[in-house]
């Protein structure tokens, strides 16, 4: 009854502080539009310092419903200053709110791709107007085939929606494993790594493509110490505790502003530079799963 009763309470604060932020960064982010440089850049700052403060009362949410016990290693590796792309291993719902625990202040806050066909969620259109997080048109592979100019066309609109990007350091963050993990999935993929799904290159490379100046990749990796992955199982505190390992890697200049859809020699360098990441994180996987005393992530 009692786990129950947490679940309900954290899930309760959680969307209370979601309401308070969105009534505060909806109508600011409205003057992002003035097309004064001056103007939008303090309107992106103003409005991160409210996404700051609702990450920090996420975090107080948590410790004062769960009582988290988060190892972190690196900490100090992270970054606001810089141009940056974060990725995590995606084992659980939890997974964002875990990395949200401890990367504000000491990240700028992540911005995301939002897919074009969400627009109409309140969340998703708060976010937008807030933060600047720019929509993509995701067009399926048969009507790019019957009309191929309208891929380039996807991407210049991705381009144009970037260039506030440019006004300051920026934090974009994405699973590159593209999915949560699980047993099926993991087999299905034919993974090389014992603890992890394949590197995907595509929304990687297409980052770095319409995002030349992101030069700094924030590898996150996560492991639980249970084995309860729901988001309900987040909410009732069964995933307090976790470690948390962050390394950073410069992003070879070559691998950048490259259109990678029919370029296989630079598609196989980008995966050979994300492969190279993941056989580290698929070490450290292995080094917390001995800590733990647990068999698997997945």
């Amino acid at each position: 009854m009692i786990r129950i009763l947490r679940g309900i309470i954290t899930f309760i604060l959680c969307l209370l502080n979601a309401v308070v932020v969105i009534v505060i960064v909806t109508p600011l982010g409205l003057l992002r539009f003035i097309p004064i440089t001056f103007v939008q850049k303090n309107i992106l700052k103003l409005n991160e310092f409210f996404a700051e403060l609702y990450l920090y009362f996420n975090s107080r949410i948590q410790d004062l419903m769960h009582n988290p016990d988060y190892i972190v290693y690196g900490q100090e590796k992270l970054k606001r200053d810089i141009w940056q792309f974060t990725t995590i291993n995606h084992l659980s719902w939890a997974d964002i709110f875990l990395y949200l625990y401890f990367c504000s202040p000491n990240q700028s806050v992540p911005r995301i791709f939002m897919k074009s066909q969400l627009w109409w969620l309140p969340l998703t259109w708060t976010a937008y107007l807030g933060l600047g997080m720019p929509y993509v048109v995701r067009r399926s592979k048969e009507a790019i085939k019957a009309n191929p100019q309208l891929a380039q066309t996807d991407k210049n609109s991705t381009i144009n929606a970037c260039k506030m990007y440019k006004i300051m350091p920026t934090n974009v963050a994405g699973f590159i494993e593209g999915t949560r993990i699980d047993k099926e999935k993991y087999l299905a993929s034919n993974s090389k790594f014992k603890n992890l799904m394949p590197p995907k290159i595509g929304g990687m490379g297409y980052t770095l493509e319409v995002m030349p100046y992101i030069d700094h990749l924030t590898d996150i990796t996560l492991v639980y110490k249970s084995d309860k992955r729901a988001f309900w199982s987040f909410l009732c505190g069964d995933l307090r505790e976790a470690s948390v390992t962050i390394n950073t890697y410069k992003i070879p200049e070559e691998l950048r502003g490259v259109d990678y859809t029919d370029n296989q020699e630079m598609r196989d360098k980008l995966k050979t530079f994300l492969e190279g990441i993941w056989e580290e994180k698929d070490k450290i996987i292995e080094k917390e799963k001995e800590k733990y005393d647990i068999k698997t992530v997945i």
